[in-house]
């Protein structure tokens, strides 16, 4: 019987990675240092500590002049300077945690970061720590993820055994955490591809919370085998506005020095999971790669044979929104159903399509 859920934050509850690595961008650039927020992904689930120091190490800096001290007092400011009014809850999170306290099922935080973040991440997801029975973090243990201690210690503290409690995690070494603990671990594809998150052992795989309604949903999703994922269907007009706006940002960054013209695309796979590209252009014109197909190729890099389309999100210059060229449709076609959701956007004016409105006849060749 299932007596306990346990929430990691970071990608489970709230979607702050971006505004961690963006605040750690903004460290290393004081000590001259241009980082992406990619070299950050390999420390994700492992706390500050390991979020700082593995970044300095791979940027090639020592101490002096790196600190993690100096490190770790900047992002506290610049976190909160960031995070203050910002609404960074991940869809269904509020939900499920107060739909489980109230149908009797104790719900605890295990979160890799310092207690100051973590409280600071709990307000901002429209949450409060009442609606916790404990919350424990990276000061309260001496050993983080991916050893079991963080779980190990909510397990004791809510007086629960390991096969009675399932984990929800985002990270690979969230996942091996809660593993190690003896619980049950649900992995959710909002951080790393499917197949890296059943590979860390992940009992099931889910797209986020929202796809699940309730404990008994928990229990169903637990029992079935293989493991599988679970995703929503796309109805919910914030994960619209997110695919759109994750387009816009894309846009920014395409390489259109010929045409003038940019292009951004987001791409809701079937995994949950959300890609983006930019148009990439060429002074040899055939060479050039739409942003719809940079989206595709990402995807596919992620997921391999198995990625599928559940929502494309185009965005472009120009007074009206622009559809994808003939080509990317035939592309898309190999990926999307006809009823695919494609939402064009430009200058404020947004267009929904399925696909088969914008495609009705793809060409279809025999798969070997």
């Amino acid at each position: 019987m299932i007596k306990a859920f346990l929430f990691d934050m970071d990608g489970v509850l709230v979607e702050s990675e971006e505004i961690s690595a963006e605040a750690g961008v903004a460290y290393f650039r004081t000590l001259g240092k241009d980082a992406s927020p990619a070299v950050f992904s390999r420390y994700l689930g492992g706390g500050d500590r390991a979020f700082f120091n593995g970044a300095a190490s791979d940027l090639g800096l020592s101490s002096p002049p790196y600190s993690y001290e100096d490190a770790a007092a900047f992002f506290h400011k610049e976190y909160e300077r960031r995070i203050r009014g910002v609404d960074i809850s991940l869809p269904g999170a509020r939900e499920l945690v107060r739909s489980a306290r109230k149908n009797g099922i104790m719900t605890a935080v295990a979160s890799s970061a310092e207690m100051w973040k973590v409280m600071l991440n709990i307000e901002a997801a429209g949450l409060s720590p009442e609606d916790f029975d404990f919350i424990a973090s990276g000061g309260d243990i001496k050993r983080n993820k991916p050893f079991p201690d963080i779980y190990t210690l909510c397990l004791v503290k809510l007086g629960v055994d390991g096969s009675e409690a399932v984990v929800f995690e985002d990270s690979l070494n969230g996942i091996r955490s809660g593993k190690r603990a003896g619980c049950h671990v649900v992995g959710t594809g909002s951080t790393f591809p499917v197949t890296m998150l059943e590979e860390a052992g992940a009992d099931a795989v889910i797209s986020g919370l929202d796809a699940i309604l309730s404990a008994e949903d928990v229990s169903t999703l637990l029992e079935d085998k293989p493991v599988r994922m679970r995703r929503h269907i796309i109805t919910n007009e914030a994960e619209k506005k997110r695919a759109v706006s994750l387009a816009h940002k894309a846009r920014e960054k395409a390489y259109a020095p010929y045409s003038g013209f940019k292009v951004g695309a987001a791409v809701v796979s079937s995994s949950g999971r959300i890609y983006t590209g930019c148009n990439v252009e060429n002074s040899s014109y055939g060479a050039t790669i739409c942003a719809e197909r940079n989206v595709i190729t990402t995807g596919v890099a992620a997921e391999g044979r198995g990625f599928s389309i559940d929502m494309i999100a185009v965005a472009s210059e120009g007074e009206s929104p622009a559809p994808p060229c003939a080509v990317c449709l035939q592309v898309i076609a190999e990926f999307a159903s006809p009823d695919t959701l494609v939402i064009l956007s430009a200058s404020g004016k947004v267009e929904e399509y399925r696909f088969r409105e914008l495609l009705p006849k793809p060409f279809v060749l025999t798969r070997i």
